[in-house]
């Protein structure tokens, strides 16, 4: 399953980041090279330096990702981009601390992790390791030396673990036996242990007296997490506010912190930001969300409402049945908020949850295997073998308090149903987040399995809707798709709109495409043929690995191994802490190179080429590198890890430079062209779209949008820099009609030479009514944190060629009302070197004479 565009592009972000706090190291900077990074990179908003318990600089950021954005998959992925930078020397091998707020999310975050069939497992193998061990602080006493020194050993943890008054207290920093013991010096040798405190100053001692020369280090789980100085990955980072629990992480030694929250706070470092609006492009949540408030007084009737509702979901989701793929199954579940759970709480004019589950199978119909009550003190969701997600699982109705109001994940809950009889939503809106994921991240052709539900006892629909637009800027989501909030009291709540091209500018176009307004797309000239440029037939069929740039290796694994051999020695903590011998307790540990070499190509993701093909360019690799002396022959496992990770970056530059060489060779040859006459090479602007809107975009005085090519535009369906674009695009005078391009396959995108499309923001065309000209130009706009990426270059290669094959396109091509037609794509940057304003940019860009 590929990661989704933003996600990708997360992952650029944090790993340029990382490349260039590497880069410091290099260079010698270990005091503050996570903040020069920071300030090179020109990165938003001020640095907050942090510092871990040996007074190191620790690098320390934060990715916001609103909820059911996909934090967990972001945290794999960014393991792997920490240990290809700057924990490189690491071999994939160590200890990562795995932060977690509560017990609901510490079950999940365990048991998905563990699971070898869970995407989570996958993509974290695939970062970082095949051999990953997953650890309770009860079992990481079993950690052996050989453990550490050969695998990455995750150790999930609650932050109540760790965050302590008094630290004597918890079995986290007690004295401990097992394995652990073998990770210290024996008891007996207080000079090691001396000069183990004088290497780590923050180890807690059990004897540290100068005058009888006792020193005796504590073997505690917390003393062993300093030693392995981990990486530490700070879910819902948002809830480490206290100075304590900031302190504690950092006393672990850290190498690095990631947090990853919805709602950093103030002083977070955030590096990567995600928008509510890419969630729903990508599909990963259900929108609009429908509040219905008919105006009933009593909570059965709104629980009746709802259960017709799940019932009308629950047929919707057998018709979707019959067309999708057995994994692909949909079951509509309901939570239902009480305002009492405990057994001796029923009383008179508070909602329990006993009183609900009756009404549910009395007078409704449900049968008592199909509730799950859900409270501190009831959990009927922990069950073994209970699976919400599986097909066949009974349970429809969950009824709770508050117990689900955070790190609870079940995508098939469409229905929030509050019985708040006081008036107040507060706590209903702490539960908004639960029903937004999207089932297998990605629509349906049932739209309203697309959408999420919330039936309230209040009387006024507007109340609530406030109450849930807070909710949703508590799941992160900023007040960017708060116009998704309907008030579904009246009618059945649909959004839809269809919106349709003014007609006055299809009347513009005539022969030979009368009425149709087309873009092109690249295509290929074969003969007399023509046909949509396409990345495997075009570009990647013209890839040959022999070509590959072998002679470029230089990869200075050398050091790498030299590290890594480190592992096999066993370490004297005397006086002069000198290496003894290498060990010879384990010679079966290191893989021979061929099977290094094997492995590597079984991990490798470019599943388009054949395993012969990836084989042969692993070998040439080998061969380079023993040419050049640049590894230990016979150890090249001491370093597979680091070598896997370049070899993939390697042949992923080797295919984007072949597979440029390709296009651009298409292009100078002449075969790269626009030719509308061929219908799969070209796009048709449709004339009528769906779209779901509550707000229409308007200028700052209320005016409404003039130039627009649709009859109706949305607020919501762009950010804020886009929504300045859209507005400055309506008032130029030398616009004639523009559109902001959708996503989706069904929306205009551009293919170039890298696999994925690109997906252009605006289409303009110049010109006036009376005197309109033939000059098209595709805009991609980029916020000021995409400025100079790897990914906004790229793009400006496309957008040079599209342009160039855009400039003169003969009337042959495009029909006589086409003559002398200018195609151009044009990267719009928000930030501007040398002080100039995109604003003026764009007004040049569409100069009658630009």
């Amino acid at each position: 399953m590929d990661l989704k565009q933003y996600q990708r592009r997360v992952l650029d972000e944090v790993e340029r980041y990382l490349d260039e706090v590497a880069r410091q190291h290099a260079d010698g900077n270990r005091r503050h090279a996570a903040l020069d990074a920071w300030e090179r990179l020109r990165l938003r908003g001020r640095y907050h330096d942090r510092r871990n318990g040996l007074g190191e600089d620790l690098p320390t950021f934060c990715i916001k990702v609103p909820t059911g954005g996909g934090k967990t998959v972001l945290a794999t992925q960014v393991l792997g981009a920490i240990h290809r930078t700057i924990l490189r020397e690491r071999n994939g091998a160590g200890l990562v601390l795995w932060v977690v707020p509560s017990s609901q999310i510490y079950r999940d975050t365990l048991r998905r992790l563990r699971d070898r069939r869970d995407w989570y497992r996958v993509m974290l193998e695939h970062a970082v390791s095949r051999r990953l061990e997953i650890w309770e602080k009860h079992e990481i006493a079993r950690l052996s030396a050989t453990r550490l020194r050969d695998n990455l050993n995750i150790l999930v943890l609650q932050l109540a673990s760790t965050n302590r008054e008094t630290r004597e207290q918890l079995k986290f920093f007690r004295d401990s036996g097992g394995n652990i013991v073998q990770h210290f010096p024996p008891e007996s040798d207080w000079e090691a242990h001396k000069a183990l405190k004088q290497q780590v100053p923050n180890l807690d001692m059990l004897e540290d007296d100068e005058s009888t020369h006792r020193h005796l280090a504590a073997t505690s789980i917390g003393n062993l997490v300093r030693l392995c100085r981990p990486a530490v990955i700070l879910d819902e980072g948002h809830k480490a506010t206290s100075q304590l629990a900031r302190s504690t992480i950092e006393e672990f030694n850290a190498s690095v912190v990631v947090e990853l929250s919805a709602t950093p706070q103030r002083e977070a470092n955030v590096l990567s930001r995600v928008s509510g609006q890419e969630l729903l492009d990508e599909q990963m949540i259900k929108l609009p969300l429908n509040i219905a408030t008919s105006g009933q007084k009593s909570w059965k009737d709104v629980l009746t409402q709802a259960r017709d509702k799940r019932d009308a979901l629950a047929r919707i989701a057998a018709e979707h049945a019959g067309s999708a793929a057995p994994d692909r199954l949909i079951r509509p579940i309901v939570l239902v908020q009480v305002e009492r759970t405990g057994r001796d709480q029923r009383e008179a004019g508070l909602i329990h949850s006993e009183q609900v589950k009756e009404y549910l199978m009395e007078r409704l119909g449900v049968p008592e295997q199909a509730i799950a009550i859900k409270s501190a003190q009831r959990d009927e969701l922990n069950v073994e073998g209970l699976d919400l997600l599986d097909p066949g699982c009974p349970v429809e109705w969950i009824i709770t308090k508050s117990a689900l109001q955070e790190g609870w994940d079940c995508p098939f809950a469409y229905i929030l149903v509050s019985l708040n009889n006081t008036g107040s939503g507060r706590s209903m809106t702490q539960l908004v987040g639960r029903i937004l994921r999207q089932p297998y991240q990605e629509f349906t052709p049932q739209k309203e399995l697309n959408e999420s539900y919330v039936y309230c006892l209040h009387s006024r629909a507007g109340d609530i809707a406030r109450q849930v637009k807070t909710a949703l800027e508590k799941e992160g989501y900023e007040g960017d798709l708060t116009a998704h909030i309907v008030d579904a009291s009246r009618g059945n709540g649909r959004t839809d709109r269809t919106v349709r091209i003014k007609q006055h500018y299809l009347d513009m176009y005539r022969r030979p495409f009368e009425g149709k307004i087309y873009l092109p797309h690249f295509c290929v000239r074969d003969g007399d043929g023509y046909a949509a440029l396409d990345y495997f037939r075009h570009l990647i069929a013209r890839v040959d690995v022999e070509r590959f740039e072998y002679d470029r290796i230089d990869w200075p694994i050398k050091q790498d191994q030299i590290a890594a051999r480190d592992r096999f020695y066993r370490i004297s903590l005397g006086e002069e802490l000198t290496r003894v011998h290498e060990s010879d307790a384990e010679p079966d540990a290191v893989e021979t190179d061929e099977q290094v070499l094997g492995w590597i190509a079984a991990n490798l993701p470019f599943e388009y080429l054949s395993h012969k093909q990836l084989r042969m360019a692993l070998q040439r690799m080998y061969e380079q590198l023993v040419r050049r002396e640049l590894f230990f022959r016979d150890r090249l496992a001491l370093a597979k890890f680091v070598v896997r990770n370049r070899a993939e970056n390697f042949i992923q530059d080797e295919l984007d430079r072949q597979t440029e060489e390709a296009f651009i060779a298409l292009h100078q040859s002449g075969r790269l062209q626009f030719y509308l006459e061929c219908r799969e090479c070209r796009f048709e602007i449709p004339r009528e779209i769906q779209i779901r809107s509550t707000r229409p975009l308007a200028h700052e005085d209320g005016s409404p949008v003039a130039r627009s090519l649709f009859d109706y535009v949305e607020h919501e369906s762009a950010n804020s820099y886009e929504r300045a674009v859209a507005l400055c695009l309506d008032r130029d005078v030398n616009v004639l009609w523009w559109y902001r391009n959708l996503v989706g396959p069904e929306h205009f995108q551009i293919q170039g030479y890298r696999r994925h499309r690109i997906r252009p923001d605006f289409v303009v065309q110049s010109g006036t009514e009376t005197k309109p000209e033939h000059r098209v130009i595709v805009i991609e706009s980029k916020g000021e944190h995409l400025e100079g990426s790897l990914d906004t270059q790229y793009k400006r290669k496309i957008a040079d060629v599209f342009s160039d094959v855009g400039k003169q396109v003969t009337w042959q091509q495009l029909g006589e009302d086409f003559r002398d037609h200018v195609f151009r794509f044009q990267i719009l940057d928000q930030a501007q070197a040398y002080g100039r304003e995109w604003s003026d940019e764009l007004a040049e860009l569409l100069a009658p004479d630009a």
